[in-house]
């Protein structure tokens, strides 16, 4: 009998699949002693902005385990995946913003479409590891929270522990071409953790304890005292999924945006050049450093979108499937 992931892969994600060469990093994250141990994240380093993971599993053949000399902290408020993450309680009680949780991209519930199949977490829920023989997590591959941040790189998972974790995971995603990537037994270890900042030294918020780059340089220029490096004008950008087949989409570009005091227009028009959408995008509406969401009601069908910001117009064929 096929195990679990096999039969959730063939019908969600697709049969073939190739290696990618993807890597994990592990940030250091201060929690200011809200808590007792130390806070992490672990992120999957992909190769390119085009790429994105939707699936981390264990088949029968790749067990999937992350342990700890000590033991996790898990909260009461929380729970072992980011859907039980309500970001109104962490205003409340700050010690839900550290707990252990596993997830594809979402920080917390919000607009956040996790599953999970195959797992039982009890061990992990009561501060113990978490091991799982056939079994996955995972988003469809068109969700946005599959699609990597400015560093090219999505969010697995958090964990607070009084002692050194380790990892062994396996990990599934789409290539720019749409075609499936998978690698197994990708390991990492606390031991390795990355404080992420800013490591260059002309920058004006350089971080001297910085080891891992998170591309948020400052740089002066004529535009102001502290304005960012990064400008649309010269950026490149996508749409992910292209072709749409749900209610959302994703713009992402291949740099971290400050927009500053201008908002973003999108424009979607129809092929007989009539607007047929259209919306603003600020500052808030940026996810991960580099991606805006956009819902929409479009009906199935050819599309042209635009992008618009201060002096930068650039446009891009948009195809909705139903």
């Amino acid at each position: 009998m096929k195990n679990l992931f096999a039969l959730t892969a063939a019908v969600v994600f697709g049969f073939s699949a190739t290696a990618s060469n993807v890597q994990l990093v592990v940030q250091a994250v201060d929690n200011g002693g809200a808590v007792n141990g130390n806070t992490y994240r672990i992120y999957a380093e992909l190769p390119s902005s085009q790429h994105s993971l939707h699936a981390i599993f264990a088949d029968g053949e790749h067990m999937l385990n992350v342990t700890s000399t000590g033991s996790f902290y898990q909260s009461q408020l929380g729970g072992a995946t980011t859907i039980d993450v309500n970001e109104a309680v962490i205003g409340i009680d700050e010690s839900l913003a550290f707990d252990s949780w596993v997830t594809v991209g979402a920080e917390n519930s919000s607009n956040n479409n996790l599953w999970n199949i195959g797992i039982d977490f009890a061990s992990f829920n009561n501060g113990g590891a978490l091991e799982v023989v056939d079994g996955a997590w995972f988003v469809v591959p068109t969700d946005v929270r599959a699609v990597a941040d400015a560093r090219n790189l999505v969010l697995l998972m958090q964990i607070t522990t009084d002692g050194i974790a380790t990892g062994t995971l396996n990990m599934q995603g789409w290539t720019p071409d749409g075609e499936t990537w998978r690698d197994y037994d990708v390991t990492f270890t606390t031991t390795d953790a990355e404080v992420f900042g800013c490591t260059n030294p002309d920058a004006s918020n350089y971080s001297i304890e910085a080891t891992y780059d998170n591309g948020n340089c400052e740089f002066a220029t004529d535009n102001g005292p502290m304005a960012d490096l990064f400008s649309l004008e010269n950026s490149q950008w996508n749409v992910f999924p292209n072709p749409v087949f749900e209610g959302h989409f994703s713009i992402q570009f291949d740099q971290e945006v400050n927009l500053g005091a201008e908002n973003i227009i999108l424009e979607v028009t129809d092929m007989s050049g009539k607007t047929v959408m259209s919306q603003e995008a600020n500052s808030g509406s940026i996810i991960g450093g580099n991606r805006i969401m956009v819902k929409h009601s479009l009906a199935a069908g050819a599309y042209t979108l635009s992008v618009t910001h201060k002096d930068f117009s650039a446009a891009t064929n948009l195809i909705v499937k139903k």
